[in-house]
């Protein structure tokens, strides 16, 4: 492998895996036709024994890291781009308002689309079930705004919360039950997401300190308000911790938090010359001469360096410090950390979790160099792929999934699964009548020599009390025809699953999962272009969103592309309507809800269309970049959705543009260097006042019923009237200080 492509593979692999690092050593399986498999037995998990253990653990794979050739190149072998697409897409819940009294309108409110009912996510935006209140996370300014949407006519700010100085919030939780919210709170810069494991970022002066300071050091902070008087939010407890904020779930009254955090490396070492000729001069020229019996004797010299700075070192220094205010920040014990029985890059995860009100922190840790969460209400799994446990040629993709019983409200290790292949997103996992599902994919070299790699698709299915495996759709891909495509969108509804993959054409497949022990795929759609999420309407219907196929049918086009699919006959999926916005040819439109679950927001509306239920409005946050100032937007589309048994369609509603007004209408930022015609062209609102999500209220009254959309930009809260057929402005809110 050559530098350069070591060096693409490399930044691919820290991207989108997290971590591609860990042993050379001889696996404990034997090769299977030229590849290795990792047994279960070696990832499954247990507590250090005590801080000494976990002492000689950190030296071993810290020294594992020279040895491996990752601290000279930063290789990863057995990484493919290709395989390595990564998509996020989501679901969204109405949650039904509170019983009134008859004579009041009652009010059904959009809330966070979350992946599974009864699993909250961190949103930018929390409504109040009744929908009087939007709490709203304002990252330019670090302000909590909490702002009273009774009148829709009328918006008014009621409070602004300033949060942090040195820290941008990322997310909050609304417990409705317990009128309180949760903020999550970020560095402004990622150090450490998906950073090696070891920290070698530098240090201020390491001359002051044994053990130099790292930049994650207390990178998320979690504030906790008591909102029962939303007016006057009332701060209750700050949590703080070392590491970088990963991801989150409540469930009821529980929050939990995934962080990760960087093991700090020996400052000795930093000064010890010796040390860094034998490292970084002495054993890389070994490697390169192929001089096995050298490269163990630096080996030895290397190994008792890092050891003896590591012994030299009080465990504190090493490990990471998290508390709230009432409790004191205290040091993660040795042995509330799980590590696996092989060699492994030292990556550590904390699970933490906490009441809404910052009560009962209980934290597990574990060494783990996983990425992604995926919640049920009552477990956690965190899915780490086979580069992060060890470098090896011969590795196949694998991925471990570890599972945590969340159900006493706190994180017990509960079981590991173990899968063929990769995959790029938590929507390849779901969990339903205890099994988990999953879809992955897994590169394999092409038997010629110097051919390109093939993606092998995999449907697999565990039980979610043992782990282990249970059934199987192997290659649900032809290889032979389709050796290179890609998932870019999977959804499990029910018994059913929903899988598109993507290389020229758009192959939407569908599975009958009913009988755990023998999957089946159903049928197979192929179209244009591809879906990067899909959103169930009731149980026959898809609502999806993607990129239709470009000119001649190669590449992608220049706008997003909006679909519903009839899947009521597994066998026989159909499209029944699509839509895409007009554009000219120099114009291109794009929408946050094609990468981002939260930004989706969809409502049934049965009062728009006609008699049929399932007809409802779509809020999307979109973009359109134009040399023509009258065809650029940053704003939002509103679009009308109906079926009717195998019809359907979808129309746009209406159009919320959040730009500025400037100068000849260009829409240009009141900071613009140079105005029109200089300066500042009709694509200037890609890059401001971006939209970010939307909000539906329905009101059922005795006498009338309405439907209105609240859009929120970061400078904007726009209220519009979409009861009839024409759309009508209410009130427009500037958010900015």
């Amino acid at each position: 492998m050559d530098r350069i492509r070591a060096l693409v593979l490399a930044g691919v692999c820290g991207a989108a895996l997290a971590a591609c690092g860990g042993s050379n050593g001889t696996p404990s399986a034997e090769p299977d036709g030229g590849a290795r498999k990792t047994p279960k037995s070696v990832l499954e998990q247990s507590a250090f024994a005590s801080c000494a253990d976990f002492k000689a653990y950190y030296a071993n794979a810290l020294a594992e890291e020279y040895f491996s050739g990752y601290a000279y190149n930063r290789n990863c072998f057995g990484c493919d781009p290709a395989t390595l697409e990564s998509v996020e897409f989501a679901q969204g819940d109405a949650v039904a308002a509170p019983s009134t009294p008859q004579d009041a309108p009652q009010r059904e409110v959009t809330q966070t689309n979350t992946q599974e009912a009864g699993v909250d996510e961190a949103d930018l935006i929390e409504a109040s079930p009744d929908g009087q209140y939007l709490y709203v996370l304002r990252r330019e300014s670090r302000e909590l705004l909490v702002v009273d949407t009774g009148n829709l006519d009328d918006l008014q700010i009621l409070t602004r919360i300033s949060l942090s100085d040195s820290k941008q919030p990322t997310g909050m939780f609304l417990d409705s039950q317990t009128q309180r919210l949760v903020v999550l709170l970020t560095p402004d810069y990622v150090y450490y997401l998906h950073a090696p494991a070891v920290s070698d970022a530098g240090f201020a002066d390491a001359a002051k300190s044994s053990i130099a300071p790292a930049y994650f050091e207390q990178a998320t902070d979690v504030q906790f308000y008591d909102v029962s008087d939303p007016a006057t939010p009332v701060l209750l407890e700050t949590l703080s911790m070392d590491g970088q904020y990963l991801d989150a779930r409540r469930i009821d009254d529980r929050v939990h938090l995934i962080t990760q955090f960087g093991f700090p490396y020996p400052a000795a070492l930093y000064n010890d010359a010796t040390f860094n000729k034998l490292a970084y001069e002495d054993y890389p020229s070994a490697y390169a001469d192929g001089d096995q019996a050298r490269m163990d004797a630096l080996t030895t010299d290397i190994r008792a360096h890092i050891e003896s700075a590591v012994n030299a070192l009080d465990v504190s220094a090493l490990l990471p410090r998290l508390g709230t205010v009432a409790s004191g920040q205290q040091t993660l014990a040795c042995d509330h950390i799980q590590r696996p029985a092989i060699s492994t890059r030292m990556g550590l995860l904390m699970i933490s979790s906490i009441n809404t009100d910052g009560s009962a922190l209980s934290t597990l840790g574990t060494i783990n160099n996983a990425w992604q969460l995926y919640a049920s209400t009552n477990a956690l799994y965190l899915s780490q792929h086979s580069g992060g446990w060890w470098f090896d040629p011969e590795q196949t993709q694998q991925t471990a999934i570890y599972r945590y019983d969340i159900s006493s409200g706190s994180a017990i290790p509960d079981g590991l699964g173990v899968i063929d292949g990769w995959f790029g997103n938590r929507y390849q996992m779901s969990e339903f009548e205890n099994h988990l599902r999953v879809v992955a994919t897994e590169a394999r070299p092409a038997d010629e020599p110097g051919a390109a790699w093939v993606n092998h698709h995999h449907l697999s299915i565990l039980s979610a009390t043992s782990m282990a495996l249970t059934g199987m759709v192997e290659d649900f891909v032809d290889v032979n025809e389709k050796p290179r495509e890609t998932i870019r969108a999977a959804r499990f509804v029910g018994d059913n699953a929903y899988v598109v993959t993507f290389e020229q054409i758009d192959p939407l497949f569908t599975f009958d999962l009913s009988d755990p022990t023998q999957p089946e795929k159903k049928g197979e759609l192929e179209i244009p272009g591809f879906s990067t999420y899909m959103h169930p309407l009731g149980t026959d219907h898809l609502l999806t969103i993607g990129r239709n196929a470009g000119e001649g049918g190669i590449g992608t086009g220049r706008g997003f592309h909006l679909q519903i699919f009839d899947v009521s006959d597994l066998s026989a999926p159909q499209v029944i309507a699509s839509s895409e916005p007009e554009l000219d040819e120099n114009d291109y439109a794009f929408s946050l809800a094609e990468h981002d679950p939260h930004a989706f927001t969809y409502s049934e509306v049965p009062i728009l269309l006609s008699q049929n239920d399932q007809d409802g409005l779509l809020s999307l946050p979109v973009q359109i970049g134009s040399p023509a100032p009258e065809r650029s937007l940053s704003g939002f589309m509103a679009m009308r959705i109906g079926i009717n048994g195998s019809a359907g369609s979808i129309e746009e509603y209406a159009r919320i543009d959040h730009k500025d007004s400037g100068e000849g209408d260009q829409g240009c930022p009141s900071d613009a260097d140079e105005l029109p015609p200089e300066g500042c062209n009709g694509f200037a609102p890609i890059i401001y006042n971006q939209p970010l999500r939307s909000v539906i209220i329905n009101e059922q009254g005795p006498l009338l019923s309405s439907t209105s959309v609240l859009t929120l930009s970061s400078s904007y809260l726009k209220s519009l009237d979409a009861s009839g057929d024409s759309p009508a402005e209410r009130d427009s809110l500037d958010l900015r200080p």
